[in-house]
């Protein structure tokens, strides 16, 4: 189905040939997650060398490819091994003719916590080893292709869309999409549901404290093949099954239907589960969400409410009572219920990891050229870095950028709050609801000085030291009092008793959000400034697109939005892209029924180039599958027609043969596979 051939292979030269598979069985019995990604050695020799021993040896990652038996694996080295054999490779800047001498390809099964080898030998032969966690070769079963096969996917889904812009990430990969045809779904299908049960082994997000049945990598995993696929009944079917045995599942059958865009049915098996079980706090979760984005906020209460009591380890149900709270003007409430939320501190995202650190000189990247795009295959990261270098080191080192996990989630309630209220008030709740400085210290009127940084309402934050249990932290400064407090302050007594004392973490995204707020009010200032003098504010695309981080950060979209397009006037950068593109995404539903509307087409103009401008990124970067691109084009596909689309794409893209054409076809055929492009009339 492919018609684009990604003959460009990343590799990494190994000092010793093997290496990197000795390095990978070393490190077998210390994996606790899904395991590394897929690895591909391969040990070549120079085409006319008299020896006929293998010299080189190199490897590199893979994710998406069919594991599901040996004969598979053979095939896909057989077709790496013909693609640098065919014809000169550019090594390192000069063509070399390589010859394939053995080619073996390692997969992990993180359900049995074993490793799977195939080995192939050129001209001919094909080995399997299958390695435990201690190293020892252990007989393979159909069983454990399955699982193999099915650990493959689940690594694939779940990392298909990690930040392609962070030049620090595992490069030396080819992503392809695992979901080409139906059968390769369907097997995962019946993958998951006879592995369901031991889903747990595979962990889960990072926002979770523990994984269970209905929350793990492998439900997320499928959730995720479900959404793209569009395989919603079978999916329904499947979850139905599992649920006779576990009834604690139903809410995945609800959140199946509601991606279906079934709500009427979504709604009363949420109502059902809940009548036959009050305690479920997944699905009390899932009927405070659904109310909250229909604001119905006067349902969402109390329905968030009995999540929390019923779960009250989740983060989740926490957070949705937080943000019900604040929608309804509560924020008094909603600092206190944040500050009582259990945060996941012991846990990162997973990612795909190298299994050694290879040195820059070490990694051959060459550049695709069956298919390119004027200033996005080219982007040098080089360039990239001397920007990095020359950045304002204020916007380069804010802490809140790195926040991860259920820390970064609790961020974003309180820039909501700050969004709402500003944050002078901001300021006030947080003096009504936790204990001060001064009240620890029994102090009365303790003198406090407001120190400006250049930027009108926004304060120093002071340091405090505690004397209670050497609580040390940092504090903003107090604000003029509401009647109650000066009443308390006038009779000489504090009323710190009856409050709460501020969690060290909430104390740390306060200051956190006082570095941003900081960073922006400077930023607007500055633009304010500019404006006022009739001159262009100038500033590097990586300035800018730190600069809209701030602001998408802080809740302000659209300044965000007008940072990121000014980041691109530059030159391209893939993350102001992608932050774009999901702004735009986000308007679409407004103008979606404006069809003859300018503006519209407009939107569907610009969401068109920004999805193909990230589709030559990541095939420069040997990925041929996002999730988020493909549905961006079935949604645009299905709004003005295939025919346009795909002339468009021939005009503005391809009128040089650069392969761009191809490219889109390839997401258009994956769309077509699964019937999700509507027939036009």
């Amino acid at each position: 189905m492919t018609s684009v051939t990604q003959g460009s292979i990343p590799e990494v030269v190994e000092k010793t040939i093997g290496e990197s598979l000795e390095q990978r069985t070393a490190i077998l019995g210390n994996i606790s997650d899904l395991g590394p990604p897929d690895m591909v050695h391969l040990a070549k020799m120079v085409s006319n060398s008299s020896t006929k021993k293998p010299t080189t040896g190199t490897f590199f990652y893979y994710t998406g490819t069919d594991v599901s038996n040996s004969a598979t694996i053979a095939a896909l080295l057989h077709s790496i091994a013909d693609i640098i054999d065919e014809k000169p490779q550019l090594w390192f800047g000069k063509h070399k003719s390589w010859k394939v001498c053995e080619a073996t390809y390692c997969t992990y099964d993180a359900f049995s916590e074993i490793d799977a080898r195939v080995k192939v030998n050129f001209p001919g032969g094909v080995e399997l080893r299958v390695l435990d966690s201690e190293g020892n070769e252990i007989a393979s079963t159909d069983r454990l292709w399955l699982e193999i096969y099915v650990c493959a996917i689940v690594r694939a889904l779940i990392t298909a869309d990690n930040d392609s812009s962070d030049f620090s990430s595992v490069v030396e990969i080819r992503k392809v999409n695992p979901l080409l045809t139906k059968d390769q779904t369907k097997l995962f299908f019946e993958g998951f549901e006879k592995l369901f049960f031991e889903g747990t082994k595979l962990g889960c997000s990072e926002k979770l404290q523990v994984a269970t049945n209905g929350n793990n990598n492998l439900v997320d995993a499928f959730l995720a093949c479900v959404g793209l696929t569009g395989e919603f009944d079978e999916a329904i079917a499947i979850i139905q099954r599992l649920r006779s045995i576990d009834p604690s599942i139903g809410f995945l059958e609800a959140k199946i239907n509601l991606m279906a865009d079934e709500e009427v049915r979504a709604v009363k098996i949420m109502h059902d589960i809940v009548d036959a079980n009050p305690l479920d706090g997944e699905a009390l979760s899932l009927q405070a969400e659904f109310c909250i984005e229909k604001k119905r906020l006067d349902l969402a209460l109390p329905l968030a409410t009995k999540a929390m009591n019923s779960a009250p380890w989740y983060f989740k149900p926490w957070s949705l009572l937080v943000k019900t709270y604040i929608r309804t003007g509560k924020y008094e409430k909603a600092l206190l219920t944040l500050n009582s939320c259990p945060m996941v501190t012991h846990k990162d995202k997973y990612i795909l990891k190298r299994i050694n650190n290879p040195k820059p000189e070490d990694m051959h990247l060459p550049l695709p050229v069956d298919v390119t795009l004027d200033k996005v295959s080219t982007l040098n990261s080089v360039d990239v870095a001397i920007e990095h270098n020359r950045v304002d080191p204020t916007l380069m080192g804010l802490p809140a950028a790195s926040l991860k996990s259920t820390f970064a989630e609790a961020y974003n309630l309180l820039t909501e709050i700050v969004h709402k209220t500003g944050w002078e008030m901001l300021l006030k709740y947080r003096t009504h609801v936790f204990v001060m400085e001064g009240e620890f210290k029994g102090a009365k009127g303790e003198e406090k000085t407001d120190k400006q940084d250049g930027v009108e309402g926004i304060k120093k934050i002071d340091k405090l030291n505690s004397s209670t249990e050497n609580y040390k932290r940092k504090s903003l400064p107090e604000t003029p009092e509401s009647p109650q407090s000066e009443k308390s302050e006038k009779s000489g007594k504090s009323d710190y008793k009856n409050k709460q004392l501020c969690e060290r973490w909430l104390d740390n995204l306060f200051m956190l959000l006082y570095d941003d707020l900081r960073v922006y009010t400077m930023y607007k200032a500055e633009k304010m400034h500019f404006e006022a003098q009739k001159v262009e504010m100038k500033k590097t695309t990586l300035e800018w697109e730190l600069t809209g981080l701030v602001a998408q950060r802080l809740g302000h979209k659209e300044e965000a939005a007008s940072c990121f397009k000014r980041g691109l006037d530059t030159r391209f950068s893939p993350r102001c892209t992608s932050q774009l593109l999901k702004y735009y995404l986000e308007h679409h539903s407004s103008v979606e029924h404006a069809s003859k509307n300018e503006p519209a087409n407009d939107l569907h103009d610009k969401i068109l180039e920004l999805t193909v401008n990230l589709l030559v990124w990541n095939h420069r970067w040997y990925c041929g599958f996002s999730p988020e691109l493909i549905l961006s084009l079935k949604d645009l596909v299905n709004e003005v027609g295939r025919v346009k689309i795909e002339s468009e794409v021939k005009v503005q893209f391809d009128d040089k043969n650069t392969g761009i054409y191809d490219l889109v076809l390839d997401n258009l055929s994956f769309l077509d596979t699964y019937g999700l492009i509507e027939k036009e009339e």
